[in-house]
Formats: C-alpha cells, sequence, structure tokens
C-alpha cells in the first residue's frame, strides 16, 4: 500500500480503511489535548444543582401534600351557630270573653 493519493495500485476499500486510521488518530490526539478539569468541575457542579432542586420539589410535595401546606386554610371543625330563636310577644292575647 503506497502513501500517494493517486497511486494506481491502491483500492477504495484501501483509501477507505487509510482515511478511517487517520481520523481516529486525529480524534485521539484531539481528546488527549483537551483540557479535561473545567469540564470535570461543570458536571460536578450541575449534578450538585440538580440535587438541590431536586430536594426543594421533594421538600414542597411534602409540605404540600403530607403536611396539609400552610398556603391553604383548614375548614373549620366546629359546627356553625345555631340559628336564633323566634321572637315571643311578650304578652299572650287573652281570647275574647263571650257571653257563652
Amino acid at each position: 500500500m503506497s502513501d500517494e493519493p493517486n497511486d494506481p495500485k491502491s483500492t477504495p476499500g484501501q483509501d477507505v480503511k487509510k482515511a478511517f486510521g487517520l481520523l481516529y488518530r486525529a480524534a485521539r490526539t484531539a481528546v488527549d489535548q483537551l483540557p479535561t478539569k473545567k469540564v470535570e468541575e461543570a458536571v460536578a457542579m450541575g449534578a450538585k444543582e440538580v440535587g438541590r432542586a431536586i430536594e426543594n420539589v421533594a421538600s414542597t410535595l411534602e409540605k404540600e401534600i403530607f403536611r396539609g401546606g400552610a398556603t391553604r386554610p383548614t375548614p373549620p371543625t366546629t359546627p356553625p351557630p345555631p340559628d336564633p330563636p323566634e321572637a315571643k310577644p311578650e304578652h299572650e292575647p287573652t281570647p275574647p270573653k263571650g257571653d257563652a
């Protein structure tokens, strides 16, 4: 296999194989040169924030559902007061006296 691109002895399969080999080598070299410390810190910070968000949601659900949240007042448990008694007249009318 020759290194020249116009080599009449090379086949398309060999060219593709060589191209993938060169791409792999270039990608591996680029990854080795990337600074990963900042990426690791960003991922760790993101995971912490997601954890905090989950804790906030869980505590809010616990307050609102399981403990009966403070935002909604509970209905009164005492019965309503009874209706006032009907007013009775102070004097009962006396039946008329008849001549019977």
